[in-house]
């Protein structure tokens, strides 16, 4: 088989580009949009000069694609001795790729990533170049791994902290700043990206009992499904924390602080509230009757927070500046 047919073997079983693109195109115009508002840059992007900021939106949100799909890349050399015994259906320990290849992939990926950020400025190649260092670091898990494996919760958050920085880079991107002009209010949009993930993370290796597979860790094998839960919904307030933080101490534009759930950020906070609040009733459900179906209707849940929870403050943070 050729082998850009085998990568797209690859691409379609490890980083399946439609639902994929779907979720980083939520989480880029969520962090984006919030940018503008909070960086008061939304004349910008409204003015004679609006295709410069469109295109650089543009190619952050490439900038950003490309660098999800280096951490996939990056994870699957990285467990390919643990997939052999395991997972051994993946595409790596299946040899639908050499080791040569993937990392030829790899490298290419990556030229293309300073290539492009090199092409943003350097404002922007400068908040990439933590961003892609901290990868480099998680890659060699922390330089801890064998300590840190084990310790399941911990590897986890130190991992999906990678959210944070990015986050930090779409505001570079859009806004053409360095990230020691980030305004705090952003801070709280770019840590709460990170409790956004853990919930994703702490969600998605969650099962019912005749689900876990033997030498398989899970939060609910170590946890319990209810410990499971209480532990993602701590990361659910917290995601909404940040972006309540954020809101209601933003002024808009006439120098009129929002006040807590009312003002033009309400429909932002309700919204995000709601699809919260599912998870949570997913989560409450589970827990109570621990089932393969409530443990498929808990993880699916999950899954569409990390996509709805972004297009919903995309939507509102639209009409917002419009």
């Amino acid at each position: 088989m050729h082998i850009l047919k085998r990568w797209a073997v690859f691409i379609s079983e490890r980083f399946e580009p439609v639902s994929h693109t779907l979720m980083i195109a939520s989480f880029f115009g969520a962090n984006a949009i919030m940018a503008l508002i909070i960086n008061n840059s939304t004349a910008v992007c409204s003015s004679p000069q609006s295709l410069c900021c469109h295109l650089r939106i543009l190619g952050g949100f490439f900038l950003v694609w490309l660098i999800f799909f280096h951490m996939r890349l990056f994870d699957d050399i990285k467990d390919y001795e643990t997939d052999k015994l395991v997972n051994q259906e993946r595409p790596l320990p299946r040899g639908v790729l050499t080791t040569l290849e993937f990392g030829a992939g790899i490298l290419s990926v990556v030229i293309l990533e300073v290539v492009l950020a090199a092409s943003l400025g350097i404002k922007v190649f400068s908040t990439y170049a933590v961003v892609f260092a901290f990868t480099l670091v998680m890659r060699q898990e922390f330089f801890i791994g064998d300590w840190l494996r084990p310790k399941m919760e911990l590897y986890a958050i130190t991992h999906t902290f990678s959210a944070c920085l990015m986050g930090c880079l779409i505001f570079s991107a859009v806004t053409d700043n360095f990230i020691n002009a980030m305004p705090w209010q952003y801070l709280a949009i770019a840590i709460g990206n990170w409790f956004v993930f853990n919930v994703f993370e702490f969600g998605r290796k969650t099962f019912a009992k005749n689900e876990e597979r033997e030498g398989v860790d899970s939060y609910s094998m170590r946890l319990s499904p209810g410990g499971a839960v209480i532990l993602l919904g701590i990361n659910v307030f917290m995601a909404f924390s940040m972006l309540y933080l954020c809101c209601v101490n933003l002024s808009w534009p006439d120098g009129h602080v929002q006040q807590p759930g009312i003002g033009i950020f309400g429909n932002m906070l309700v919204s995000a509230a709601v699809i919260s609040f599912v998870v949570a009733i997913s989560g409450m459900l589970y827990s109570f009757n621990p089932s393969k179906f409530y443990a498929k209707f808990y993880r699916g849940a999950v899954s569409a927070y990390l996509v709805l929870y972004h297009v919903a403050i995309l939507i509102t943070g639209y009409l917002i500046i419009n």
